[in-house]
């Protein structure tokens, strides 16, 4: 009788930079399976600490699929549960998956996710609370659709992340303009994250007090709120994230967890952590910006794990393993107050990078990533960031207002690193940045 091959547990997006912890979890949670990962590159500086990698690319499902299935012809090894990590690896994770007859949230659940324009769709449908919105492909269909919500709005890719494209418009003359730059900013991936890039959308312009996410831990109609971050932005008309903390200053906000939980039901989120975002008006509205079917990134999970004791990446393996949600009965309690913040340095290119000798104790991880020769640019996204600094205060509650690890790592960064001006690419249309001098 043929014996049941060998099964492991394949992480997408593991060996990604702020998504280490994902590794313990995961051995956790899995009571001893191998964990693999999928790697672009045998270079990689993080996939040896896996019992194994595939390689492949995270973003093409099809391509995923073949090479995990390569994988059984030559190991007999099969995956037991397929974790998406971002945005890009959840239709990846769900090709094999259903190939594998695995644990998944459904394709319609997954398509709904990544499309921002169909998400808003559903979450509208549902009765919950979002912008005012419409899709659009051209620049005359954006000119009506700019009819019909009014200035300011914001326009954005409907299938990209990490800030990529998403411009504020204040006024009709600067539509053209960041109608071009998002297009531009688009260009710029060269297709590197395969996924459709010529489609958009327009929304009303939320006039934010405070921007959080919300990590939510999903299992069958079971939701459960984990923690609630703060999230810091550069200027405007941009929404580059320069850092997070938890928790958050509306962690007791009952509405937003009501509002968080009923969206990943809405959208039929059954396995892992769900990633919402919202904004909170001044006078304390809350408005979905968007909600993803994977965990948070930015080391978000890890400000979650050093500021309430339990690494959510076991709880998002676990879930997609069949396990049920394991979690401490009643409120979860903080036993500090936990920050990220990235470096940023000046526009141009880095001539030298001078590490500190020692770091307060505050600090307890720093990663620099811009070397010597690397252009730094404008900060318009997060591919303009050259490390990340992380923090822990033991005992500390969030405060309104709190900026201290935005500073530290604005100083911190002026003394690492070195740069002269370079001239510009000319792929970024200049626009007054809101708050400037």
């Amino acid at each position: 009788m043929k014996t049941q091959a060998p099964r492991y547990v394949l992480i997408l997006g593991g060996e990604f930079p702020l998504r280490e912890r994902v590794l313990a979890g995961a051995l956790r949670a899995s009571g001893g399976l191998p964990i693999y990962t999928l790697a672009g590159t045998r270079t990689s500086t993080t996939i040896k600490f896996f019992d194994g990698y595939i390689v492949g690319d995270v973003s093409d499902p099809q391509g995923v699929l073949r090479a995990v299935q390569q994988h059984e012809l030559e190991h007999d090894a099969t995956p037991a549960a397929v974790i998406p990590m971002n945005d890009f690896t959840v239709r990846s994770a769900l090709a094999v998956s259903q190939r594998y007859g695995l644990h998944h949230n459904s394709a319609e659940t997954v398509h709904n996710c990544r499309d921002k324009f169909l998400m808003k769709q559903v979450l509208a449908g549902a009765g919950l609370p979002v912008p005012r919105f419409g899709a659009f492909l051209s620049f005359e269909e954006l000119q009506r659709l700019a009819g019909e919500i009014g200035f300011p709005l914001v326009i954005k890719p409907r299938e990209l992340a990490g800030s990529v494209g998403v411009i504020k418009v204040s006024n009709p003359a600067e539509l053209r303009r960041a109608y071009e730059q998002c297009i531009a900013d688009i260009k710029v991936l060269n297709g590197a994250c395969m996924t459709t890039e010529d489609v958009f959308q327009a929304e009303e312009y939320i006039p934010a007090m405070n921007e959080v996410s919300v990590e939510i831990a999903n299992h069958g109609h079971t939701h459960r709120v984990l923690g609630v971050t703060d999230k810091y932005l550069g200027a405007e008309p941009y929404f580059v994230e320069t850092g997070h903390s938890v928790p958050s200053v509306h962690t007791g906000n009952e509405e937003l967890v009501r509002i968080a939980e009923r969206a990943c039901e809405a959208l039929g989120i059954r396995y892992g952590i769900a990633h919402f975002e919202a904004r909170i008006t001044p006078a304390g509205v809350i408005r979905i910006m968007e909600v993803g079917a994977r965990t948070g990134g930015d080391a978000i999970m890890d400000l979650v794990e050093r500021t309430y004791g339990f690494n959510p990446y076991e709880i998002h393996v676990g879930s997609y393993l069949g396990k049920p949600l394991d979690l401490p009965a009643g409120s979860l309690v903080s036993r500090g107050l936990a920050a990220v913040s990235f470096l940023k340095a000046d526009e141009g290119v880095i001539q030298s990078v001078k590490m500190p000798r020692s770091l307060p104790h505050t600090i307890v991880n720093m990663q620099v990533t811009g070397k010597p020769n690397d252009v730094s640019e404008r900060p318009i996204s997060c591919r303009s960031r050259e490390g990340s600094v992380e923090f822990f205060w033991k005992g500390r509650n969030p405060e309104q207002g709190f900026r201290e690890h935005l500073d530290i790592a604005r100083r911190m960064a002026s003394e690492i690193f070195s740069v002269r001006p370079a001239a510009r690419a000319g792929t970024t249309v200049a626009f007054e940045e809101e708050g400037s001098v």
